[in-house]
């Protein structure tokens, strides 16, 4: 591979980063706006950037770039998953958890009244065996960690979709497709994907994943621009309206392909893809947290938010990283 080859593919990495960014923040403006302070435009929460098709873009993306991460190295591909989603995890439900001594009986939102409960036993062990949406609800406060399960699950199985032909994929997203359409029947429009139990949302949302799967061996072809567009499309033409992200994320998907970027651009997009996860899995309970010591200036409470992920990006995520790193290279050298 050429210096430019690896230059553009750099920057196309970083430009996905980057849009990795840009959805946490609109789960975290859309949670905000639906339940702490409204939106008189209708942008976010149920408007045209809800946090719902956030997440469908973050599926699009994750089964992308799982398909390239196992093209690239297959060795150690469970390894790196753990590391990049136990740590932050475990620690976001730890700090979910120890927010409940701020309000023992759990937390209300200024919009309508909704009361976040507090844990049940059930729960905190779905959550802790990434089970949430299958044998139960996750922790409340933790709430958007739902979508996770999908994805951890999703993961434990890509190895085995990575040996199977595209026709069997392709079956797979007709499959889940339907159910997914299933699911929202008999009223369109309904997309509560986090509500619906044993592990429905799992099954429902599987399309989504392995379409990005798929399309990474279909990259830059016209039938991988078809599978890509055409399911999404079908969804908002019936009802099932994936939303704008899901649309941005498909999009930059396609067109980000061998893009040149400087080093600096390279450097800040990849260290806000970095931050993603943390604001992702962090925000629900920081808003919560910074409400019921009192906050009511929307700056501040959203501020919580991007400070709190951030603290634990710098304090979990990368200290992490490096030591699962040097206990590689230490058992490497061990084995020699």
């Amino acid at each position: 591979m050429t210096s430019k080859q690896t230059s553009n593919i750099e920057g196309q990495w970083a430009i996905l980063a980057g849009l990795r960014f840009f959805l946490a923040a609109v789960v975290v403006l859309g949670h905000f706006v639906l339940y702490v302070r409204p939106d008189s435009h209708r942008i976010f929460g149920n408007g045209y950037l809800n946090p719902l098709s956030a997440v469908y873009g973050f599926f699009i993306l994750s089964g992308y770039s799982i398909a390239a991460s196992l093209a690239r190295e297959g060795s150690g591909f469970y390894r790196r998953r753990f590391v990049r989603i136990w740590p932050l995890y475990l620690a976001a439900i730890a700090f979910g958890l120890a927010s409940y001594l701020v309000s023992r009986g759990g937390f209300v939102f200024p919009i309508g009244d909704q009361h976040v409960p507090p844990p049940t036993a059930l729960q905190v062990v779905a959550s802790l065996l990434m089970l949430q949406t299958v044998i139960s609800a996750p922790i409340p406060v933790v709430g958007p960690i739902w979508s996770l399960a999908g994805e951890w699950w999703h993961y434990m199985i890509a190895p085995v979709l990575n040996r199977l032909p595209n026709k069997l994929l392709l079956a797979w997203i007709a499959i889940s497709f339907a159910f997914f359409i299933h699911l929202h029947d008999p009223a369109p429009g309904v997309a509560c994907m986090d509500h619906f139990p044993a592990g429905e949302s799992i099954i429902g949302l599987s399309w989504v994943w392995v379409t990005g799967f798929l399309y990474y061996r279909w990259r830059g072809t016209p039938i991988g621009f078809a599978i890509l567009v055409g399911p999404s499309l079908f969804a908002l033409t019936i009802q099932h309206s994936p939303g704008a992200p899901m649309f941005i994320t498909l999009f930059v998907l396609i067109l980000c392909e061998g893009r040149k970027l400087a080093d600096r651009t390279i450097a800040s997009l990849n260290f806000l893809g970095d931050w993603s996860y943390p604001l992702y899995v962090f925000h629900f309970p920081s808003i919560l947290v910074a409400l019921a010591l009192g906050s009511n200036r929307s700056i501040i409470t959203l501020g919580a938010a991007f400070a709190t992920s951030l603290i634990a990006l710098y304090a979990v995520d990368y200290p992490s990283r490096k030591f699962f790193k040097h206990r590689r290279k230490v058992e490497t050298a061990l084995s020699a």
